[in-house]
């Protein structure tokens, strides 16, 4: 073991320092490349449960007026359900089912055009059920050199985390 690092110490021509020089470049670019991997797999877990834990306290309401509530208050602060990801986008519903059409009854915005959530609230809500609906979408910008980024996303992962929780059947509300 003590003679690979003397031979390196004692080496004169360069050779080992630029070896060293380039294997270690790769070992930098790789141990970068782990590190965006985890971070893009935390991002995409981060938004699945933070959509997921905002549809639960949602559909936790004992009203309809009680949800509007929430979802007036939730939006404009976004109760620090991402701290770590400031450019996330949080959309909230809440829906109600009406003879098989998913229909927002108030929310962030007044049309609910995402198809994945319309097919999950379809299977989920029975006629006249109410639920909620949370769209949260966030972006990882990678921290690799821009040289390697024209191979993967110049503009980063963008994840979107999708959750429908039923509040119960209180009737029509919409």
């Amino acid at each position: 073991m003590r003679r690979p690092f003397q031979r390196f110490r004692s080496a004169q021509s360069g050779f080992a320092s630029i070896e060293f020089a380039l294997i270690s470049t790769v070992l930098l670019l790789m141990f970068a490349g782990g590190f965006d991997l985890v971070y893009m797999v935390s991002a995409k877990r981060d938004a699945d449960r933070a959509s997921t834990l905002i549809a639960h306290a949602m559909a936790t309401c004992a009203s309809s007026s009680c949800m509007s509530a929430l979802i007036n208050s939730y939006s404009p602060r976004q109760a620090n359900a991402l701290v770590r990801y400031p450019n996330a986008a949080i959309k909230l519903y809440m829906i109600q089912n009406q003879s098989g059409t998913i229909k927002p009854c108030s929310g962030t915005e007044t049309t609910l055009t995402d198809s994945k959530i319309i097919t999950s609230a379809k299977s989920i809500l029975r006629d006249d059920d109410v639920g909620s609906a949370v769209m949260l979408t966030t972006t990882y910008t990678s921290i690799l050199p821009k040289a390697l980024l024209g191979y993967i996303s110049a503009t980063g992962a963008s994840y979107t985390g999708r959750t429908v929780d039923v509040m119960s059947n209180i009737g029509a509300v919409c």
